[in-house]
């Protein structure tokens, strides 16, 4: 999102924005991330001058789902009366964060209190999708996103119905509702990877939840195959700027983390660690691959160039994790607790409060009973 950002002509904008972009990982951004909950990356905020929120999107945006997302903040903050369905729209942004569930309500009453020729029908419709995959609501979201998507326009509100649905579908374990709803939204799925909208991001959520059902399924030739298909995309594509070389990379651990040899994609991401001496992300991506590929001693100095790079709390924290990890796999054992103890004092200076309670819940599993608070 930052290199289309970047690149994005957004003149027309001008006067009507105030653009702030807020690191997740600064403590001192800890006040905004606590009182709009944002647990996500990305997620993109339109905010009055009252200070509430009237739209809210988590997850990546094409050049014209990003237009669009502006446009219907404006509209929220200018137009006057609005209408019963667009004011249950814009409550349903409001409770997303940390209501997911009642959202998936607001955003239902916006779609009974509409006309079928409501503008914003399908906006709501991918809305409540995403709602209800937010509040776990596994089965509902599926079956609610393979009866939308089958009707709607093959624009981005499609596609992000069809992803919201796959992710739900990975949660479905053996269910006999997740075959019957899996036999409509896969072809949708493949159908989304053949559209020019589809943006990166998107792609990669298909690609992986095809080969999480897969895997699921005990058929990793067909998991492999998929994630083949995606890895050689990927390497056909040549970055722009630094923010899409971290974002292929990304990808490409997404993807072997499901199935597949990780080696394979050990050059590149030395490759993105070198051109990016200050990315201390490339180096956690990197040692992530080379734990998973049984290269200890290189995932430790890995790690420790990531921590001279100077992260914030929850980067330092998965080094440290992830350090940790490679020392135990090498039977260093009391290194190890020591790194996961310091990790568990530095977990609590993690901006979100959803992401540091599940931090440190993580930590102290690791450290096990006895592992002590941190000051």
């Amino acid at each position: 999102m930052r290199d289309l950002l970047a690149h994005a002509d957004l003149a027309r904008y001008a006067g009507q924005f105030v653009w702030l972009e807020l690191s997740y990982d600064e403590p001192l951004n800890r006040d905004f991330m606590s009182k709009y909950g944002a647990s996500a990356t990305p997620t993109f905020f339109v905010i009055n001058p009252q200070e509430a929120v009237v739209a809210m999107q988590t997850g990546a945006m094409s050049l014209v789902e990003l237009k669009q997302f502006l446009e219907r903040g404006a509209s929220a903050v200018l137009v006057k009366g609005q209408t019963p369905g667009d004011a249950a729209l814009t409550r349903g942004d409001v409770l997303m964060a940390e209501q997911p569930g009642e959202a998936a309500k607001a955003y239902l009453q916006a779609l009974q209190l509409s006309a079928a020729e409501w503008s914003h029908r399908e906006l709501a419709q991918a809305s409540m999708v995403k709602a209800l995959q937010a509040s776990r609501q596994w089965q509902q979201c599926a079956e609610t996103a393979a009866t939308d998507a089958v009707t709607m326009k093959r624009d981005v509100l499609f596609v992000r119905t069809v992803v919201a649905g796959m992710w739900c579908l990975t949660q479905g374990g053996s269910a006999d509702w997740m075959d019957i709803q899996l036999k409509i939204l896969q072809p949708l799925a493949e159908e989304t990877l053949s559209l020019p909208i589809t943006v990166r991001d998107h792609r990669d959520s298909i690609y992986r939840t095809i080969m999480f059902i897969a895997v699921a399924r005990k058929d990793n030739s067909t998991a492999l195959k998929w994630g083949d298909r995606w890895l050689a995309e990927l390497d056909q594509i040549r970055p722009r700027s630094n923010d899409e070389r971290s974002a292929i990379d990304i990808a490409r651990v997404e993807n072997l983390q499901i199935i597949g040899d990780p080696a394979r994609i050990l050059p590149a991401l030395r490759a993105s660690e070198k051109a990016m001496p200050d990315n201390y992300i490339a180096s956690l991506r990197l040692a992530e691959m080379e734990v998973a590929a049984k290269q200890y001693e290189e995932a430790i100095a890995t790690c420790q160039r990531g921590l001279a790079r100077r992260p914030g709390a929850f980067a330092k924290t998965w080094l440290l994790e992830i350090e940790a990890e490679a020392l135990e796999k090498k039977g260093r054992t009391a290194e190890a607790r020591q790194l996961l103890q310091e990790a568990l004092k530095v977990a609590d200076q993690i901006p979100s409060v959803a992401s540091r309670d599940r931090v440190v819940a993580a930590i102290k599993k690791a450290l096990g009973p006895s592992s002590p608070q941190p000051k």
